[in-house]
């Protein structure tokens, strides 16, 4: 009996964080933010002067969005619990942050020394 009330609470856990979190937890807006960040690193990747393992860090990156924009397309993805898409959410709002915030103290390729 226990553990029916168990999978009862469970079950009520899930419903709330999904009407909690429901806009960002959708695949769409989660695709949107794989295919932003995706889109970043390849910028970054041609506009800033890099090392070779940041520049595999960055193309390794992109692949992995992509694979992402990929995984939300399947209807598998809607399995994930709520709390794990609303972590991978936030996780992809980070790496954007980071990933700005080191676009913009980088050096341009282009730039030169005067």
């Amino acid at each position: 009996m226990a553990r029916f009330w168990r999978r009862i609470a469970q079950f009520w856990h899930e419903f709330r964080n999904r009407r909690k979190y429901g806009a960002i937890i959708r695949p769409d807006s989660i695709r949107a933010q794989a295919e932003d960040l995706g889109h970043l690193a390849e910028l970054a990747g041609r506009s800033v002067a890099l090392a070779e393992v940041e520049s595999r860090q960055l193309a390794q990156l992109g692949r992995e969005m992509r694979s992402l924009v990929l995984m939300t397309r399947q209807t598998s993805f809607c399995s994930i619990p709520a709390e794990k898409r609303r972590e991978l959410y936030e996780s992809l709002s980070q790496a954007r942050q980071k990933l700005l915030d080191s676009m913009q103290k980088a050096r341009l390729a282009s730039e030169k020394t005067q």
